[in-house]
């Protein structure tokens, strides 16, 4: 069992990366705190698949070759870059909506998949997290790895990832931290979404670098 002893660096990594304030944890949230647990468990689920599927890519080069190929970081960049900024725009004309609104009309209700794919889109549509998991292969996964290395990585990426935003949504989905959040709605959404048009916007400057 020696030779996966690697894998506990990496795991540590990830969950530093999780933890970091991002795209992820806003789309969590404020599911979240818009909508219901379930609804951030969803999109936390979405946010863990798309880490492992970086994983999984990162072990075939893939990745590696996205940072190494200027037209396709490029690209992968720009498409990142108008997704944010996309959910930036549906976030702040949602901000002036009353919770009680969104939580009790069926044909406002995102439903559970949304929510998942929300989460999953917001992942992959986020070059530094193919980066960082790239980097991550780079550092400290061994030239010749243990047979199963892709596969362990993988899984242990997305329990990390999941469990983490799958805590953030239940602690903030409590009726206290609901509550909070229903009092200062406007102003919490909105500055989601100048955060999350921020990175978009920073996206799409850099293209030239």
């Amino acid at each position: 069992m020696t030779e996966y002893t690697f894998i506990a660096a990496i795991a540590g990594v990830l969950l530093v990366g999780a933890m970091s304030p991002g795209p992820s944890f806003l789309v969590v949230a404020q599911n979240a705190l818009s909508k219901s647990r379930a609804h951030g468990v969803a999109t936390a689920l979405g946010t863990g698949l798309g880490v492992a599927i970086f994983a999984i890519l990162a072990s075939f080069g893939v990745t590696a070759l996205i940072e190494t190929v200027p037209s396709a970081y490029l690209v992968f960049k720009i498409l990142g870059g108008a997704y944010l900024l996309y959910l930036a725009v549906r976030i702040w004309r949602g901000a002036s909506e009353p919770l009680i609104t969104e939580v009790s009309e069926g044909e406002k209700q995102t439903t559970l998949l949304q929510a998942f794919m929300l989460g999953l889109v917001t992942q992959t549509s986020n070059p530094k997290t193919a980066l960082v998991i790239a980097g991550i292969f780079a550092a400290f996964v061994p030239s010749e790895p243990p047979q199963h290395t892709t596969a362990l990585v993988a899984v242990i990426a997305f329990i990390i990832d999941f469990s983490w935003y799958a805590l953030v949504a239940i602690s903030l989905s409590l009726p206290k931290s609901r509550g909070v959040y229903q009092r200062a709605k406007a102003g919490f959404d909105r500055t989601a979404a100048l955060f999350l048009g921020a990175v978009g916007v920073k996206l799409l400057m850099s293209r030239i670098d």
